[in-house]
């Protein structure tokens, strides 16, 4: 007996049966497989954004909770340090979660190379690019195996003199000797970390090259999620157009009666990940966008570089803590008259020098 294929409605009561092909139900089952994927892909990165989200949050509450209402009893303290690390613990389990599972999405696509392999060699980049996101990946498996990731907190020079600075005026930190003191976390991840390590700036720039890295995941695919629900939305169409008063409960059905293989041609789930897709269309970056009138961050590694200065010493000539130097280099925009000064501190101003001055305080004085 040959197969039928058709595409109908599971419901009860006449309904429209129209056959298809067996190629054109292969088509729709291996669509249905690629879009679930995709969904599974997006839900998966918007778990990741949410538990940040959170911790963003929370952080910024212990924060204003700080200034408004200030503890400085041991159990509110050590309340707030099992808050953080509470935090902290679902961004590290959320970040791996996402690493190890992206490796097995869209075993169904026929990529060259795999997407596998495309997926491992983008996390790979992200691992080589960025410190953080190293450290937080080792600090994940310290986690697991050893103690908590924040050991305490204090308040961050750094926004002192910003009036919003009440935002990150604390910061929560992880030791670099308590870290050190495990022989099993990797003394070249400890290496490129100040001695108290700002686990929640670690947190933010982890994520957001994770963001770098699921949006190249998502173009490596693009051109076989958009035709797999492509076959979809045609055999919709097609459905309707030869009669049909409703597309409710559509599927593919191999053969009249059997519903062990049926496909079921439905759109309202692939809907909500192209919600996620166009939600989360660039990576989750806080820091404001450049303008043209500040330096990029080409020109501020270029200058520094000329100069032979480390990051530290270049932070210091500017009067700056050296982790905001190195924000500056990652993408923070510089403010035009910082970049200035520091121009004119290594003498590569273009159209002013500082010389010695002469007066009584032995300032220095700037020329034309």
């Amino acid at each position: 007996m040959t197969t039928k294929y058709t595409l109908e409605q599971r419901v009860v009561g006449p309904h429209l049966q129209m056959d298809i092909t067996e190629e054109r139900y292969n088509e729709l089952a291996h669509a249905r497989e690629v879009l679930s994927d995709a969904l599974a892909f997006e839900q998966r990165y918007e778990l990741l954004l949410g538990n940040f989200i959170s911790m963003e949050l929370a952080f910024t509450e212990i924060c204003l909770r700080t200034i408004v209402e200030p503890q400085y009893r041991y159990p509110e303290i050590a309340e707030t340090i099992r808050q953080a690390n509470r935090h902290i613990v679902n961004i590290l389990t959320a970040m791996r979660g996402y690493a190890d599972q992206v490796r097995q999405d869209f075993k169904c696509v026929e990529l060259k190379p795999r997407f596998s392999l495309i997926a491992k060699a983008e996390l790979v980049k992200v691992f080589e690019r960025s410190p953080d996101y190293r450290f937080m990946c080792e600090l994940r498996n310290y986690v697991q195996h050893k103690a908590t990731a924040i050991h305490g907190f204090e308040e961050a020079g750094a926004a002192s003199n910003d009036p919003n600075g009440w935002v990150e005026m604390i910061k929560f930190y992880a030791s670099k000797a308590s870290l050190s003191a495990d022989g099993d976390f990797k003394t070249r991840v400890l290496d490129e970390q100040p001695e108290k390590i700002d686990v929640r700036r670690c947190a933010r720039q982890s994520v957001q090259e994770m963001g770098v890295a699921h949006l190249a995941l998502r173009r490596a695919i693009a051109e076989h999620v958009v035709r797999a629900r492509s076959a979809f939305e045609s055999a919709i169409r097609d459905y309707e157009e030869g009669g049909a008063e409703s597309v409710l409960g559509l599927c593919a059905r191999r053969r009249v009666g059997d519903v062990s293989d049926d496909v079921p041609v439905l759109l309202d789930w692939d809907d909500v990940r192209l919600q996620l897709v166009e939600k989360n269309d660039r990576p989750p970056r806080l820091w404001p966008s450049h303008t043209h009138r500040e330096p990029s961050t080409e020109k501020i590694v270029a200058l520094r570089e000329e100069a032979q200065h480390s990051q530290a010493e270049a932070a210091a000539a500017v009067f700056v803590p050296k982790e905001r130097w190195r924000d500056y280099e990652g993408g923070l925009p510089m403010p035009e008259g910082l970049f200035h000064l520091y121009q004119l501190q290594v003498g590569r101003h273009p159209t002013h020098r500082l010389q010695p001055s002469n007066s009584a305080d032995g300032q220095r004085q700037l020329t034309d």
